[in-house]
């Protein structure tokens, strides 16, 4: 009876993994580094994860955690509190919509439509942006950190796949 016990938090702590990774990457987004600038084009490791957990794993990344971990996110980055929130919402309600289409490819055609979700989140954070300032920016900043957001992608999923594994084997 005591190893179904443990057999069951062991699970319980594998289906905690892209919650857990998920939180890590927003406390590693907002690790200051010295650089200038840098925090404008930090890539969003949260929508990286969000992406990777919707595609791969989706009931193990519900809406409820979504929201809990953009609110963190803006609270600790002093954001406009919801904003995040809804943002990943957004992105999961998107994802999910296609999917079908991701399942199961290689993992260029996955990244290709990370692509085009970070095309889609950055245009929507610019359009956020500028309405809370109550003025036009300067979509450079945005493209620049679609960019990098991009072409940090497959080392990120590479260590959600192996994190995940590896937490697989030991439970």
């Amino acid at each position: 009876m005591k190893a179904i016990t443990v057999d069951r938090i062991d699970g319980f702590g594998v289906r905690l993994v892209p919650v857990l990774l998920t939180l890590l990457v927003v406390v590693v987004s907002i690790v200051p580094l010295g650089i200038p600038g840098y925090a404008a084009v930090t890539p969003v490791f949260t929508l990286m994860a969000v992406y990777h957990w919707t595609i791969y794993r989706p009931e193990l990344m519900p809406p409820v955690a979504l929201f809990a971990i953009g609110l963190l996110q803006d609270l600790l980055t002093s954001g406009p509190i919801g904003l995040s929130p809804l943002l990943l919402l957004v992105i999961r309600a998107l994802v999910m919509s296609q999917r079908r289409f991701f399942v199961g490819k290689l993992f260029p055609f996955v990244w290709w439509g990370f692509a085009a979700t970070v095309v889609a989140a950055s245009l929507m954070l610019w359009v956020a942006a500028g309405a809370l300032s109550g003025r036009l920016l300067d979509p450079r900043s945005f493209a620049f950190q679609a960019v990098l957001t991009v072409a940090c992608y497959p080392a990120a999923s590479w260590v959600f796949v192996r994190v995940y594994r590896f937490m697989l084997a030991r439970g």
